[in-house]
């Protein structure tokens, strides 16, 4: 049986996170979860207006806007906040195509 990890959410709140936004992240560290979703276009354009007063705010931005649950130290913290905002251009979720010239 695997340990429980600080802010763990039951499956049956993973389901429901998965129901209301498709795709559910968890980020682990040090004994701690949290949970995440992708990034929206109204989360990105939010961030966005946000960096010309910091560009750090705009990772914190986004954060906060897809934060679904788990220990908030992860959000709180420095030395988890930084680890995790290494991911936010991955929770963005691009596909890319091929571009091309006519």
């Amino acid at each position: 049986m695997s340990k429980q990890l600080i802010g763990q959410a039951t499956a049956e709140q993973i389901q429901a996170w998965k129901n209301e936004h498709g795709k559910v992240y968890s980020y682990t560290i040090e004994g701690r979860v949290c949970y995440l979703r992708t990034v929206s276009r109204d989360v990105y354009s939010l961030a966005a207006t946000k960096v010309s007063t910091s560009p750090a705010k705009f990772n914190e931005t986004v954060i906060n806007g897809i934060w679904l649950g788990g220990d908030e130290a992860i959000r709180k913290e420095d030395r988890y906040y930084f680890g995790l905002s290494d991911f936010v251009e991955e929770l963005m979720n691009k596909k890319k195509g091929e571009l091309g010239e006519c």
